[in-house]
Formats: C-alpha cells, sequence, structure tokens
C-alpha cells in the first residue's frame, strides 16, 4: 500500500484553492499537516486535502484565523516532528500524530507536575524556617549560657585539675 503524496500545486488543482491562499494555509496552520521534503520538494499527505477544505470552507463562513485554529485545533490532529527519529529503510518518515486527547493528557501532566513543584516549595519554606530557628537558638545559647551548661563546663574542668596534677615528674612527687 503507497501514500500518496502531493506538491502544494496539486494541492492546488485537487482542493481548488489558489496556490498563494493555499500556501498562506499551510503556513499558518503548519502543525497540523503532514509533509516530506525539503522546502522547495515539500510534498503532503493526502490528509491534507480534507484539512484545507476545512480551513477554506470555516474562512468562507467569516471565522477569523483564531477561530478556525481553534476548530482545525479539535478536529485534526496535531504533528510532532522527532528529530531523534531516523528510518534507515530509505523510506519517507511520517511525523507522530498528537490527538487533543494526547495534548489534554499532557497538560494533565503539567497541572500535576505544577501542584507537585508548589508542594515542594512550601515543603522548602517550612525547611528553611525551621533551619533559621536552629540557628537562632544555638546563638542564643551561645550568647547566654545556661545554668545547665555552665555546671557541665565548671565539671569539665574540676575533671582536669586532678590530671594536671597528677602530670607532676617524678622527683616532684618525693618533694612536695
Amino acid at each position: 500500500m503507497t501514500e500518496e503524496w502531493f506538491s502544494v500545486i496539486e494541492l492546488a488543482e485537487k482542493t481548488g484553492i489558489a496556490e498563494p491562499s493555499l500556501r498562506r494555509y499551510i503556513t499558518k496552520f503548519h502543525p497540523y499537516f503532514i509533509s516530506k521534503g525539503g522546502n522547495r520538494a515539500k510534498k503532503y499527505d493526502a490528509s491534507a486535502i480534507n484539512l484545507l477544505l476545512r480551513i477554506k470552507t470555516l474562512y468562507n463562513a467569516g471565522y477569523e484565523t483564531i477561530g478556525v485554529l481553534e476548530i482545525i485545533r479539535q478536529e485534526f490532529p496535531m504533528t510532532i516532528n522527532d528529530p531523534k527519529h531516523v528510518d534507515t529503510t530509505g523510506n519517507p518518515t511520517v511525523s507522530g500524530l498528537a490527538t487533543t486527547e494526547d495534548v489534554a493528557k499532557l497538560k494533565n501532566l503539567l497541572n500535576d507536575m505544577n501542584e507537585k513543584l508548589v508542594k515542594q516549595e512550601e515543603f522548602n519554606t517550612l525547611l528553611i524556617q525551621k533551619l533559621e530557628n536552629q540557628n537562632l537558638f544555638i546563638k542564643d545559647t551561645l550568647k547566654n549560657k545556661t545554668p545547665l551548661l555552665l555546671e557541665k563546663v565548671a565539671i569539665e574542668e574540676e575533671v582536669k585539675k586532678p590530671a594536671e596534677k597528677s602530670k607532676k615528674g617524678f622527683w616532684n612527687r618525693f618533694f612536695k
């Protein structure tokens, strides 16, 4: 089964749309067209015919570009080009298609990520506040030595005193 690919001139003949208008449609709504080839020899998938006819119908009905874009978004899948994917068989590759459901899933994922980011920011704020409180406590403790701390320092000093006395030389122990 071979797929048909059309040039801009062939699309103009098949759809009855003037070539300049057709090029404008392709430029404005390019994410919805499946294409292959370079700029000069670009070819478009057969699905482009239905898309171009729908765009022409909407413009003829009086819609502006923004209104046409909203309707096209709902009715046609958006194409996603993957530059990492290379077809080594020599056959032209077709871009993957993203439907409105795919876009909705992506939006939901982004919303979930944003919610988690907000929770992480709240946690970070709380953690920083606790660290600041601990830092203040340590500074206050060092400035205003509490009685328990003073007692502990005194006990440590007393423990050191006998050890200093026992460090006297051998002959000093005999002659007091």
